[in-house]
């Protein structure tokens, strides 16, 4: 018997990670979810769920694969046309995803209120953005299910993280890697219409990391966010041929 050709036994991840493919800015460049986030999806989907994610990217690709029910919500017309490429190569049916372009804030009251069984949060991450992303999800959520946000480190996404902990309705299932935190949601209750004194938001925070993984998380976020740190990654990837952004 002939031996298995090593992208036969790769995960989808593994592969997407081997070959990242050119979806963002001019086609040439990959905004990727960090890659035990996406092994995380990879892990959890299944057919039938429905989805949804703002922004669009890998994620999207593995969306389709795992056959959910998906909607992905991004400003970019362009990206559709890349992703659906990228799927075509990679052996992928992308028909149980619907594109809608636009802004999130815009298209996410719009959208149809089926429930949903898990949401990926990463679109824009200015103020407000990230809450309101979180708001029009959250009340689509079915009960039992999970929202994941990436970039959690953020004030304007930390402030999410920070309710979910204080919350009776949510608890924070976990971090998957160094930056991308899982909410479940655990009840249909709003959140209270006063201020009781807690803290959200503020500076750049992995506080929902434990203790030991934290420091090393915030020193090699800090040193490759400089513009040095930055010039280092590029430099080791410039073999791909494309530009990197958000990888971890």
């Amino acid at each position: 018997m002939p031996p298995t050709l090593p992208w036969l036994m790769a995960t989808l991840t593994d592969r997407l990670r081997a070959t990242p493919p050119g979806i963002h800015g001019a086609g040439d460049e990959y905004w990727g979810l960090a890659w035990p986030a996406l092994e995380w999806l990879e892990t959890e989907l299944r057919a039938g769920l429905t989805t949804l994610e703002t922004g669009s990217g890998a994620s999207t690709i593995v969306f389709a694969a795992a056959g959910t029910n998906h909607v992905a919500v991004t400003p970019n017309a362009d990206e559709e046309g890349r992703i659906r490429d990228a799927c075509r190569r990679l052996g992928i049916e992308s028909d149980g995803v619907t594109f809608e372009i636009g802004y999130s804030h815009d298209v996410l009251p719009r959208l149809s209120q089926a429930p949903l069984d898990l949401a990926l949060l990463d679109g824009a991450h200015g103020f407000p953005y990230p809450i309101l992303d979180w708001w029009h999800a959250a009340s689509r959520l079915s009960v039992g299910g999970r929202i994941l946000l990436d970039d959690a480190y953020m004030p304007p996404v930390i402030a999410v993280v920070d309710h979910a902990r204080r919350s009776r309705a949510w608890e924070i299932e976990g971090a998957v890697g160094y930056r991308t935190v899982v909410l479940r949601k655990l009840a249909d209750e709003l959140p209270p219409f006063d201020w009781g004194g807690e803290r959200v938001g503020g500076h750049m925070t992995f506080r929902y990391l434990p203790a030991g993984e934290r420091a090393v998380a915030s020193a090699r976020h800090r040193v490759f966010s400089t513009r040095a740190g930055l010039a280092l990654v590029n430099a080791y990837r410039r073999g791909t041929g494309l530009k990197w952004r958000k990888t971890g």
